[in-house]
């Protein structure tokens, strides 16, 4: 009844049981009216609720801040980790093919039945045409006693392994001139189809590699071959040749590594719109 003598809206009056909570500054302010302490409780409590939500809203603008930091951190790491297959392709073949220099004539089994010829005489000959000139370091002339070049396609492999493509393309094609027969000569052919590939010659590159499926079909290098040449049309933007390519090697080889290889490349042409 105390109430309805003071024109009090209904809101204020649900809160007057929460004036019981503080007691005695009822008593330091019982010179208020009943209106006036409900006002001052009423802005109390509405300056509480907007110091609430102005921290609410400040743990999510942190949250926020972390979760795209950490969105950054993520995509940077892809990124890192796609440069990484990049280069951990390319480098795959020539670290692996240490263990067949290593091996010598039994890590080629492919090409192991074919006749090995002892080479004319201890100088290379030029080819016609050619202009007499120092040979590179990596391709030394055909030593005595080295019927397969050993030497020879290891000083070549090296030299594509420290990134010297132009030499390494010289001193592949000068180990075919002078260990026609050797049993390193699918690698040699494999590899010097690789080097013109990080050249970035792919039309060089697609003839190398397409070389090794014609002259040497037994090698346990045609299926990179193949895969090889599915990767270079992908290269040069020849996306139906490409397919092609890849197609069949994942139909020759299926559950292989070049299977593999050659459907992520399928994959990520489709993704592409290719």
């Amino acid at each position: 009844m105390l109430f309805k003598s003071v024109n009090t809206p209904i809101h204020l009056l649900l809160a007057l049981p929460l004036m019981l909570l503080f007691g005695g500054t009822a008593q330091a302010e019982s010179g208020m009216s009943v209106e006036q302490r409900l006002n001052r409780l009423e802005n109390l409590l509405s300056n509480q609720v907007l110091l609430e939500q102005s921290q609410r809203m400040e743990q999510i603008q942190q949250e926020l801040s972390s979760l795209r930091e950490l969105v950054e951190s993520q995509e940077h790491q892809l990124g890192l980790i796609k440069q990484r297959q990049r280069n951990l392709y390319q480098d795959m073949d020539r670290r692996l093919n240490d263990l067949e220099i290593k091996g010598g004539a039994s890590s080629s089994p492919s090409i192991t039945a074919a006749p090995v010829a002892p080479p004319a005489s201890t100088s290379p000959v030029p080819p016609p045409g050619a202009v007499a000139a120092t040979p590179p370091a990596a391709a030394p002339a055909p030593a005595p006693g080295d019927k397969n070049g050993k030497a020879a396609y290891s000083a070549a492999f090296n030299t594509l392994k420290e990134g010297k493509y132009q030499q390494a393309i010289m001193a592949f094609k000068s180990f075919q001139q002078n260990y026609p027969e050797s049993v390193y000569a699918a690698n040699a052919q494999y590899w010097l189809g690789e080097a013109y590939s990080v050249s970035r010659d792919y039309k060089s590159a697609l003839a190398e590699f397409q070389k090794v499926i014609a002259q040497y079909p037994e090698s346990n290098k045609v299926e990179g071959a193949m895969l090889k040449i599915g990767f270079t049309y992908y290269e040069m933007k020849d996306w139906a040749s490409a397919r092609t390519a890849l197609e069949k090697v994942i139909a020759q080889y299926p559950g292989s590594t070049v299977a593999r290889k050659a459907r992520e490349r399928l994959q990520r042409m489709k993704r592409e719109g290719h």
